[in-house]
């Protein structure tokens, strides 16, 4: 069953960023960038800030701090949670095949 692993919890979880982020109720990209640790690592160095933000958009935007995300961001946000959700699997497949030796 699909939706009793990390892996998909985990992409639904992240479909759910990505378009709360794209519907513009995410607009200083807390949700997006600051809690995805691997994102906010590399947002501020370059060139992957410049594939992370449109600063083209931020130059006639009123708010600076509100700069229109690119889909590089969106694509990394989806593969680190997709990942993050297959390492927890495999950790638990690893756990229940040491568990069960354990027991028998």
């Amino acid at each position: 069953m699909p939706y009793k692993k990390a892996t998909f919890w985990f992409s639904v979880i992240s479909i759910l960023i990505g378009l709360n982020n794209y519907l513009g109720n995410d607009d200083k990209n807390i949700l997006l960038i600051g809690l995805n640790p691997l994102l906010n690592s590399i947002v501020y160095t370059e060139p992957f800030r410049h594939w992370i933000f449109d600063f083209e958009s931020a130059k006639l935007a009123a708010d600076s701090a509100t700069i229109r995300v690119q889909l590089p961001a969106y694509i990394i946000h989806f593969a680190s949670f997709f990942l993050t959700g297959l390492i927890i699997d495999v950790l638990i497949r690893i756990y229940r095949k040491f568990s069960v030796r354990q027991m028998g």
